[in-house]
């Protein structure tokens, strides 16, 4: 029986890398990450790249090796690649990020699908090792031709390869409803040519706001449509194949760039519960204080949707800064810390990914 049951897609990032280092054993057991390299960082003024793919690169497989220590295998996307900011003198960076993995020891599936760049796709073909994960979009399903004739050419057999089904953020509230959603989503699985014969079927979508910028201060909750989409198609009993579940967590699957180079970043919180991403949204910190943070944190702790200081060393952290936040309420000093937007992502990540697996567990026994 298939041992793994989800697959987090992630950004090569480092809140996202310490996130994944600190799960449990058990959610580590149960998961293929699906990491996404980051495109090059660009000078908001001259939109010019601040460093090129080899530099941003540097020492990229001692970091993948230790968030990734202890999970049995991860898959490496370049579909945030930019090639107009590829420099002469780098390696491909999908070549180059796979290769210092291995060498790292991280057992690597490159990811693919035949409607990438004939750069990119040359770059797979010269990293493929008897195994491949295609992320197939919408487009890509509507020609199974294309997805038949690229597997020739990859030369690999269907029980080597891995496939996700990628919806991205098409799954809406209305969709959802209206069961189209999961109308669109059994008839790609049902028609894919040689379903049974392919490694692993995964299942993925997003439905995270874009940004912040549109809820206002206070708590905000939105439904967690891809999981209710993923459990519809899991019960229904014309699925011909059952489906890993994955998804972009508390991340919209669109990559956006910050549009200055010191944003004005807002000290809000994303915190994953049973059905719904709840979002404790504050003003900016810079301004207002990192205290806020704090003030999430007790809010979060007093929660119906807490999960318990004892679920992840996200749930824990989340605690010691409700505490710290209780004392500095008595006697505020400068001495106490409550974390930074990159502190907060690796806490979202980490209790999401956790509440996942033991939800997949607890609920459906994977």
């Amino acid at each position: 029986m298939e041992d793994v049951s989800y697959v987090p897609i992630l950004k090569t990032k480092r809140a996202e890398f310490s996130a994944t280092a600190q799960l449990d054993q058990f959610v580590k057991n149960k998961i293929i990450p699906l990491f996404e390299i980051e495109p090059v960082p660009l000078d908001p003024d001259t939109d010019e790249p601040d460093k090129t793919y080899d530099e941003m690169l540097n020492s990229f497989g001692k970091k993948i090796s230790a968030a990734c220590s202890n999970i049995s295998m991860i898959y490496l996307d370049g579909i945030l690649i930019e090639e107009q900011f590829i420099n002469s003198a780098d390696t491909y960076p999908i070549i180059n990020a796979v290769n210092q993995a291995r060498a790292a020891g991280v057992h690597v599936i490159p990811v693919s699908s035949p409607t990438r760049s004939s750069n990119y796709l040359n770059a797979i073909d010269s990293l493929v090792q008897d195994e491949v994960c295609l992320r197939l979009t919408v487009t890509d399903l509507a020609n199974p031709q294309y997805i038949s004739s690229y597997i020739s050419r990859l030369n690999i057999p269907y029980q080597s390869i891995d496939v996700v089904i990628d919806l991205r953020d098409s799954v809406t509230e209305e969709s959802l409803g209206s069961g189209q959603s999961e109308i669109l989503a059994l008839g790609l699985i049902n028609n894919l040519q040689y379903l049974n014969d392919f490694r692993r079927v995964i299942l993925a979508a997003g439905s995270f706001p874009v940004d912040l910028s549109q809820i206002s201060v206070g708590i905000y909750s939105q439904t967690r449509l891809e999981w209710s989409l993923w459990q519809g198609v899991h019960n229904n009993s014309n699925l011909k194949r059952k489906v890993i579940y994955s998804d972009y967590g508390i991340q919209h699957p669109e990559y956006t760039r910050l549009a200055t180079r010191f944003p004005s970043v807002t000290a809000s919180v994303r915190y994953t519960g049973d059905d719904d991403y709840w979002v404790f949204r504050g003003r900016k910190a810079n301004q207002y204080g990192y205290d806020q943070y704090g003030a999430h944190s007790q809010a979060i702790v007093a929660h119906k949707e807490y999960s318990g200081v004892t679920f992840s060393v996200a749930d824990k952290d989340i605690n010691d800064y409700a505490l710290v936040h209780a004392q500095y309420l008595q006697n505020p000093t400068p001495d106490c810390k409550f974390g930074s937007p990159e502190v907060w992502r690796r806490i979202g990540q980490n209790h999401h990914v956790t509440k996942v697996v033991y939800q997949l567990s607890n609920l459906y026994g994977l």
